[in-house]
């Protein structure tokens, strides 16, 4: 059975299927699958560097574990949204969530660094096929405030999953060792239920249908490439933006004499709570503004958040200051992603998704050598200065969408229309 907006149900043999809360709830879960790649082995790096120091080069390897699935994102996300326009996004995702799970949880039972690192290879392509579908599928279910509210759902819960899974990380490492961590992995297996019971596969006409009363065309059965270059412009430059804050901050609070980690874990616990609320702020912001001015905004609020960060007089004003950061980056995650996904028919939208999903991974992945590159030009003896730089940078992006962009909003189907208030 189906679950309506309504709150009623209809049985699975029936020709139209309503998707609701429930459908939403599981499509978004997925998107903890792509949290768990770096978050979980954090906290053990000591005790992974200690089981595999004797690997060669391992001081390399040992915290390539971490970032493998994110490069495996980036670089395997597109050739995922291609596979998902031509497979099936459910079928996908189903094979994906199962694979990803014994992926996940195999290095309980290995015992060599390569093995493990196969591991992770498969968790991170698993994660480009899980985000990309479930994303896809997300599109595919809901238009208008509903796609809106359940794409910012999904970064939100993403957020929060990272705050609740660090400390668990740490907790099972010190009790199970290093091996510990790898069982969330698990829980993969437990969400792959909720798709197989609770989703179906969408019929691509009745999907179009859903989405506007009008014929497709074979023009707009293509990609819009000119849209997602303007689109993929702005993610890469709020993915670097996103993560700077996250990577950064324990150093930076060594500038104020912070150096008990689990002091600087609470801190950025603390910081990091305003992307969540970002991404909550946004589902009732972009019912008033564009979305060329909701990015207006957002990168103002970064810029904001980057220069108070350099000048703040004490830790505590440096927290504070971060929290603000973090609620614009949590405003411009769903931002850029609907405005990703908005004009994508059903034909292209898995292909879309991809691409800009890839876009992001890539600004994470780019985010400490661009930071490195900006320390070495301002002098590492003068480290908080290097956050007003990416606040002259936000600034200028933020100038720049104003200038550059249309004033136009989601519309209440998947397109964009022209917004004129």
């Amino acid at each position: 059975m189906s679950l309506q907006n309504n709150g009623s149900f209809i049985p699975h043999g029936s020709s139209e299927k309503t998707p609701g809360n429930l459908q939403g709830v599981v499509l978004i879960l997925p998107i903890t699958l792509t949290v768990m790649g770096a978050v979980l082995l954090a906290p053990i790096v000591p005790q992974l560097m200690l089981a595999f120091g004797d690997t060669p080069n391992a001081h390399y390897l040992v915290p390539m574990l971490l970032s493998l699935p994110a490069l495996c994102i980036a670089l395997g996300a597109p050739f995922a949204g291609w596979l998902a326009d031509r497979v099936g996004r459910r079928k996908l995702l189903i094979g994906a969530m199962l694979v990803y799970g014994f992926c996940g949880i195999s290095p309980i039972f290995l015992d060599s660094y390569w093995a493990i690192f196969t591991s992770r290879l498969g968790v991170g392509l698993c994660e480009a096929v899980v985000i990309t579908c479930s994303t896809t599928l997300i599109g595919d279910y809901f238009s208008g405030d509903q796609r809106d509210k359940w794409l910012g759902s999904q970064a939100a819960l993403a957020s929060l999953t990272a705050m609740c899974l660090f400390p668990l990380a740490g907790y099972l490492g010190s009790v199970y060792g290093w091996r510990g961590p790898f069982a969330i992995y698990g829980l993969s297996l437990v969400m792959l239920v909720g798709v197989l019971l609770f989703t179906w596969d969408v019929c691509p006409e009745l999907a179009e249908k859903g989405d506007r009363n009008t014929p497709v065309s074979k023009e707009q059965d293509q990609l819009p490439w000119l849209h997602m270059l303007k689109v993929c412009a702005y993610t890469l430059i709020g993915g670097i933006f996103f993560y700077i804050l996250q990577f950064q901050m324990s150093s930076a609070l060594g500038s104020f004499d912070i150096s008990n980690s689990a002091v600087t874990g609470w801190l950025l616990a603390f910081a990091s709570i305003g992307v969540p609320a970002g991404a909550i702020f946004y589902r009732y912001a972009h019912h008033h503004f564009s979305i060329r001015n909701l990015i207006a905004i957002e990168f103002g609020i970064l810029a904001l958040g980057f220069v108070s960060m350099t000048h703040a007089p004490s830790y505590q004003w440096f927290v504070v200051a971060g929290f603000l950061n973090q609620f614009g980056a949590g405003m411009l995650l769903p931002t850029l992603l609907t405005w990703a996904v908005a004009p994508l028919n059903f034909s292209v939208r898995g292909r879309g998704t991809g691409i800009w999903q890839s876009t992001f991974a890539l600004g994470q992945f780019a985010t400490t050598l661009i930071f490195a590159w900006v320390v070495s030009m301002v002098g590492s003896e003068n480290y908080l200065a290097s956050f007003q730089v990416f606040g002259v940078v936000a600034l200028l992006v933020c100038v720049s969408s104003v200038v550059l962009l249309p004033n136009i909003q989601a519309g209440n189907g998947n397109g964009l229309t022209h917004h004129t208030h």
